[in-house]
């Protein structure tokens, strides 16, 4: 294969994968696409030639992927050149040194011995090897991209799955990544059959290799059956609802390239807060709490909460909350002084019914070189930031995990717990008032991009949460695919840790998720409306991701780690001497430009 032709699957696999991840035209996505989207790519990859080509080839994939699926990051004004550019250019690089592992299997042996195999079959045993490494390097590199502070999960092979129910059930063993590595798996199968179908003719040992490719499709075929059948498994499944939590969803859909103050955004969040109020009350509704979206708040807190008692003029905030006599989340954020400066938090804060400020959460994963950019608390750095590309990166990630303990309701069909203890430490009589009140729910608030990491929602989960309640604000995009990318990778996370998710949005996409990942309410994007949902409280059941983690991509890290110190050691123990590695480099040169000129592709 030409390095032309090369070049045009890396391009061609980059295209049907954006049209794969949820876009302008698929808002969910089309998992068709993402399924056959890395064919090409394997096609490209099974004909490297160097490691400067294995670093240039998934390094090009991944900027135009990343570039198309991913354009809308160009509309955050004067961040866009560390939103898009920066995300590019770091997204590249993690692809290229990942994709340095592709050529690795075949770079143990002599360029005398690599020239003389089939220069598209490259060597009859190592179809399977060649096929599962390609999927295990791109669960990986996936793995790599989505991890740590530059970490960005979206442009994902699995964020094109989401309408796949009973293939992504998967998420709770495996995560994201096993999805991944089904999907690259697959692709390579069929890639593989392409190639060996127009290439088996050629070599002496046709139906060796023929039964290799066979026994690695049926193994492929069975693992994507039981994924399917593991999946119906768990849809089919019922799910035990313990509580449940009416809540108000409101999605005031303000512009924040436009507001100078947060008075017209507010006055529009009670008035759709009071409407929906109005309705559940006329249907005999309790309403148990009420969500606004991330950053609905301009000043911050505590010293804004004098503010609040005054503003907006129409109707102060905090009076407003205790009319309503209903607890409140809302996004915010809150300063700390300290002796040298201060620290500053995206937060989420929880109002009691009677408007009195209770506590906050503060987002633990702050989006790379937007809101933390590294070494900003240097004065000299800040300044250089604040005059010449004006802006002002301050905020500190959060430095717990907070809960908010809110009081719910008893679903009409009450399971009782497998056990009960009836104390007489506290009471001298039976209460039975006090045995049949109703239930609290522990919700966590992860914050926009908090809620895309499992290294933020697992240690959630694992400290009580019972239902995930996100806040989020990506109405600066003004693109439905921005919207809807976040919400599907956000979705996982109900499946992996089986816990209902509810989204309050600016601008959407408001919605309210079951455990399985399947929406049961939502409210229609970049539109001023609010959401009367009563959210299930599933039971807390832990799962085998929420055990381990992302035991995937880091068992396959390992194998990667021992077989190239495996490779190295063989490559070294080879008796040339450097007068023979000479001649056979000269050699391998003239047989390689001969070997081309025979190839077919």
């Amino acid at each position: 294969m030409s390095r032309i032709l090369q070049v045009f699957c890396i391009l061609f696999s980059a295209v049907i994968l954006s049209l794969g991840i949820p876009n302008e035209l698929y808002h969910l996505g089309s998992p068709f696409f993402g399924l056959i989207s890395l064919v090409p790519f394997y096609l490209a990859y099974s004909e490297i030639r160097s490691y400067r080509e294995s670093f240039l080839y998934p390094a090009l994939h991944a900027l135009t992927v990343h570039l198309l699926s991913s354009f809308w990051l160009a509309f955050f004004k004067d961040f866009a050149a560390f939103t898009l550019g920066a995300s590019a250019f770091g997204t590249a690089l993690v692809a290229g040194l990942t994709g340095l592992f592709y050529f690795l299997p075949f770079s143990s042996k002599t360029e005398k011995q690599r020239l003389e195999d089939d220069s598209t079959c490259k060597n009859a045993g190592s179809v399977s090897v060649r096929i599962l490494w390609f999927a295990a390097v791109y669960t990986v590199y996936e793995w790599v991209k989505s991890s740590g502070f530059i970490a960005y999960p979206w442009g994902t092979v699995s964020s094109s799955m989401f309408r796949w129910k009973a293939f992504i059930q998967i998420a709770d063993i495996t995560g994201t990544y096993g999805i991944t590595f089904m999907s690259a798996f697959f692709a390579a199968v069929l890639a593989e059959g392409f190639r060996l179908y127009y290439t088996i003719r050629c070599h002496s040992e046709s139906r060796w290799i023929a039964g290799q490719y066979a026994r690695t499709a049926l193994c492929a075929s069975t693992m994507l059956i039981l994924c399917f059948s593991y999946g119906i498994f768990r849809l089919v499944q019922p799910l035990r609802v313990l509580k449940t939590l009416n809540a108000i969803l409101v999605q005031q859909n303000a512009d924040p390239w436009k507001q100078q103050t947060d008075n017209d955004s507010i006055l529009v969040s009670q008035r759709l807060t009071k409407e929906a109020l109005d309705n559940a009350k006329s249907e005999g509704k309790n309403i148990d709490l009420v969500v606004w979206s991330e950053g609905c708040l301009k000043y911050y807190y505590p010293i804004a909460e004098n503010h609040y008692k005054h503003y907006p003029l129409e109707k102060p905030l905090t009076k407003f909350i205790k009319e309503c006599s209903v607890p409140f989340v809302l996004g915010g954020s809150y300063t700390i002084k300290l002796e040298n400066g201060r620290r500053l938090y995206n937060c989420a804060f929880l109002f009691d019914r009677d408007g009195e400020f209770r506590g906050y959460y503060g987002k633990n994963h702050l989006v790379p070189l937007a809101e933390c950019i590294p070494f900003s608390t240097i004065p000299a750095v800040a300044d250089f930031l604040k005059r010449i590309i004006h802006i002002s990166a301050g905020f500190n990630p959060g430095d717990q995990y907070t809960l908010f303990e809110i009081q719910g309701n008893w679903p009409e069909k009450r399971y009782l717990p497998e056990s009960d203890v009836i104390s007489l430490r506290n009471t001298k009589t039976y209460d039975t008032a006090a045995r049949n009140s109703r239930p609290y729910v522990k919700i966590s608030t992860p914050i926009c991009f908090d809620d895309s990491f499992p290294d933020v929602c697992r240690p959630l989960k694992k400290h009580g949460a019972e239902l995930f309640v996100n806040i989020t604000d990506d109405s600066w995009s003004r693109t439905k695919s921005a919207e809807y990318q976040h919400f599907v990778i956000s979705s996982f996370r109900t499946i992996e840790y089986r816990t209902a998710m509810a989204r309050s949005c600016n601008s959407g996409y408001s919605v309210v998720l079951d455990a399985k990942g399947n929406i049961i309410n939502d409210q229609p994007l970049f539109a001023e409306c609010a959401m009367t949902a009563e959210i299930p409280v599933y039971e807390n059941k832990s799962t085998v991701y929420l055990r381990l983690g992302n035991w995937l991509p880091k068992l396959l890290s390992l194998i990667f780690l021992i077989t190239a110190v495996c490779f190295y050691i063989n490559f070294n123990a080879e008796d040339i001497v450097p007068s023979e590695r000479a001649k056979l480099n000269k050699f391998s040169r003239k047989y390689h430009k001969k070997m081309t000129a025979k190839t077919n592709f």
